[in-house]
């Protein structure tokens, strides 16, 4: 499933999604892939790198967390998506 917050688009229509952008560098290995619905994945603010460090996103966007993907808001907060049917993932279970 889209793993943006109360998102509740199957993965199976979503698009694949690099958390570092090509444009910022991001090569395409499954460590960095994710599964982002086709609204999430417009909106998700890719960032510009400035130096090493990413500018402040102003939408968010998604990051790799312990493992888990979750949403980086403009205010610094990590936020996992808690849809009910996203607690039914395999990662879930691990």
């Amino acid at each position: 499933m889209c793993p943006w917050p109360d998102c509740g688009v199957p993965a199976d229509r979503c698009q694949v999604h690099h958390l570092d952008a090509h444009k910022n560098g991001g090569q395409t290995n499954p460590s960095i892939l994710t599964r982002l619905c086709v609204y999430h994945n417009g909106v998700n603010d890719a960032g510009e790198v400035q130096g090493k460090n990413f500018t402040k996103p102003k939408r968010g966007r998604m990051i790799r967390h312990r493992g888990k993907v979750k949403l980086l808001t403009s205010a610094g907060k990590l936020v996992s998506n808690t849809h009910d049917v996203s607690a039914m993932g395999a990662m879930r279970l691990i």
